[in-house]
């Protein structure tokens, strides 16, 4: 269970000394420091229960998403997730892993975003559709379509049968909350190749 520092300073306020409590809470891996304020109770927590906490508003996406989504084939070491006017990238290194957060466009950041359910914790993830739009939107731009599909297929890897099976006319909608060159190039490749 996740408690902040008010929650912990309530919870032991009959203690001489709340902060040599929570010391030896941590000592005795009782209570694990997530950040500065905020700690975890159970070791055995899965890290994506913790990553929507450690920064908020966020969402998991990116790589993450598309690994979790089985679009990618490669294991993601890293929690990456979505967040916005946080003016730069944020990271966090705790007992559960590397968390990273990057901004998105605020236009495209409350957009498709679902809940699912990890050990009784709700946790916000990207669809797989927004997912792979947040990723292409934090790329260094693409000029053309043959780099564009090296892009998805070669360097992302992503598969292209799962690929085949997502939304295009969601993607194409959401393509224009996006100022990215390479989401644009996107767009026009979802269009040109007669989505319906």
């Amino acid at each position: 269970m996740i408690k902040t520092i008010e929650m912990l300073l309530y919870e032991y306020r009959n203690y001489s000394n709340v902060y040599n409590k929570i010391s030896l809470e941590e000592k005795n891996n009782n209570l694990i420091k997530l950040k500065r304020g905020l700690y975890e109770t159970n070791k055995d927590a899965d890290p994506f229960t913790i990553a929507n906490v450690l920064l908020s508003p966020s969402y998991i996406s990116f790589e993450t998403a598309l690994a979790y989504y089985g679009m990618i084939p490669e294991r993601v070491y890293a929690i990456k997730s979505a967040s916005f006017k946080k003016n730069k990238k944020k990271e966090y290194k705790n007992f559960f892993g590397l968390f990273l957060y990057q901004d998105i466009n605020s236009n495209a950041y409350p957009y498709d975003i679902n809940e699912i359910e990890i050990d009784g914790t709700k946790v916000l993830i990207a669809s797989r559709e927004k997912a792979l739009l947040d990723m292409l939107s934090v790329i260094s731009p693409r000029n053309n379509k043959n780099e564009l599909l090296d892009l998805l297929f070669d360097d992302l890897r992503i598969d292209e049968v799962v690929f085949d099976e997502l939304d295009k006319n969601r993607m194409i909608e959401l393509c224009d909350l996006y100022p990215s060159k390479t989401i644009k190039l996107f767009k026009k490749y979802l269009e040109d190749n007669n989505v319906k």
